[in-house]
């Protein structure tokens, strides 16, 4: 399982990295235990520079979290980062899992990853604009007044944790959308 990791990494071909990560999901499927410490690897491949590379990936990755292969934690923002990506496909597909993963458990999965979620993609200093359209979309899953009251509190938690301008700023901006 490591030589193939490292392959998949290291290899300049792309269709080789893609063909790997096709053959990773079908294993990740099957032997869920082995793979899930290779995961982060896997998620990595979302970032890769060749968009066939992305879209096997998130093909791959939302085929195995929405059947509950592999336990979603804060790689979620990895794919939602997609959402901002340059190729319509992938973007589409990213919006795709996001409806799909919002069911998830009615709803409450994404609400407990939300928090995390903020915390990641504020720390990746994404681009401001980027960062805004992403949390709007994904905000926007969020119905239940109950579950707003809980994120502004565990959101404003989130301003004691950082000493970051532009964290404030994302952390505040995500405040606003629960309005």
């Amino acid at each position: 399982l490591q030589l193939l990791f490292s392959i998949m990494v290291a290899v300049p071909e792309p269709i080789i990295r893609s063909n790997i990560v096709v053959a990773l999901g079908d294993m990740a499927f099957r032997w869920t235990n082995l793979t899930e410490p290779w995961m982060p690897h896997m998620y990595a491949l979302l970032r890769d520079n060749d968009v066939n590379v992305r879209h096997n990936t998130l093909t791959v990755l939302t085929h195995l979290v929405l059947n509950d292969m592999v336990k979603v934690r804060g790689q979620v923002s990895e794919m939602v980062m997609c959402l901002e990506d340059e190729d319509e496909r992938i973007q589409d597909m990213a919006a795709l899992f996001m409806g799909e993963f919002k069911l998830k458990q009615q709803g409450m999965l994404l609400y407990n990853l939300l928090p995390d979620m903020v915390g990641r993609l504020s720390a990746a200093e994404l681009e401001e604009g980027m960062f805004r359209r992403i949390i709007k979309f994904v905000f926007g899953f969020i119905a239940k007044a109950k579950q707003t009251d809980a994120l502004v509190d565990k959101l404003c938690q989130r301003f004691r944790t950082t000493d970051k301008p532009r964290q404030w700023r994302d952390v505040g901006f995500c405040l606003s959308q629960l309005t």
